[in-house]
């Protein structure tokens, strides 16, 4: 793919397509269109969907999980080819990212100017790094990044997610980089109202203290994935956590450990209920859920 420095992600978009031949569509994270190359117009069903209604409805995305796209979309490594016999052109699929590699948006290309070719995966694939480029520069989407993981950490939380086959590809998208055993940690301070402001600069530096973990905002609270290798969180790190803790003036439930992100509501509570079933005088700032707290 050829480089381009500069230019508009419409320029970027419209040179991809007289490289590659077939018109490409980027949406955001809501499935909701920011841009696409020229070539657009044409007869697949889903860009007529995209041209007309600016987004993708309810009735495509299911489409999308019956087809098992959301699965590919959810393992896939870079790019990956979405194929149905029910749709009359093939399409590849790749995922974007900001400055943060936080996934920010999608970009996909139709086949419906002409077959793909052999190469067409490993071109789409630079085109992506091209286009993240292009994100990583607007702060925007570095605000957006955050927001996008965090809306969906917040229906994890809560346990509202009903159809899971549709949110895979965003749960993965959270689940990216963590290893085997997770453990929810919930952070409390001791001032109670602090705006939102407030804890995303507190979220951003935990971030940078510990990249490992993801960190998020959730109500007054600071939420983070910590994940091992091991069913035990490594002890140096715990040490590391529980010094800025302490100079933060914070107390931190960690709920035991589990695999699937959509159980995250259960050991969201387990972490809370650490807190608030332990005694306290200053001394620690780390408690871990276990059994004799349940009242169950």
């Amino acid at each position: 793919m050829e480089k381009k420095e500069t230019g508009s992600l419409q320029d970027i978009l419209n040179a991809a397509y007289k490289a590659l031949g077939n018109p490409i569509f980027v949406f955001n994270m809501e499935y909701e269109l920011i841009a696409h190359s020229d070539g657009a117009d044409n007869d697949d069903s889903i860009c007529m969907e995209f041209l007309e209604y600016g987004k993708l409805g309810s009735e495509t995305l299911e489409f999308f999980k019956n087809e098992c796209f959301i699965d590919a979309v959810a393992s896939c490594d870079g790019v990956t080819y979405l194929i149905s016999d029910k749709l009359k052109y093939d399409r590849i699929f790749g995922q974007l990212y900001n400055k943060k590699r936080l996934p920010v948006a999608d970009l996909v290309i139709v086949a419906c100017e002409k077959p793909f070719e052999p190469n067409t995966a490993n071109r789409v694939k630079e085109l992506c790094e091209d286009v993240s480029k292009f994100f990583s520069k607007d702060t925007f989407y570095q605000v957006y990044g955050h927001a996008y993981q965090e809306a969906i950490v917040t229906k994890l939380i809560k346990g509202n997610i009903e159809n899971k086959g549709i949110y895979a590809g965003h749960v993965a998208n959270i689940d990216n980089g963590l290893k085997d055993n997770i453990f929810m940690a919930v952070g409390i301070f001791a001032q109670s109202d602090l705006t939102y402001n407030n804890l995303a600069c507190h979220r951003d530096l935990f971030a940078r203290t510990f990249p490992a973990f993801k960190w998020f905002v959730y109500g007054q609270h600071l939420v983070a994935l910590i994940s091992s290798a091991t069913t035990e969180i490594d002890a140096t790190e715990l040490k590391k956590l529980r010094r800025l803790l302490k100079h933060k003036g914070m107390r931190m439930g960690i709920s035991d450990c589990f695999e699937n992100l959509f159980t995250m509501h259960m050991h969201y509570a387990q972490a809370l209920h650490a807190l608030e079933s332990s005694k306290h005088d200053g001394k620690e700032s780390i408690f871990f859920f276990t059994a004799a707290y349940s009242a169950e």
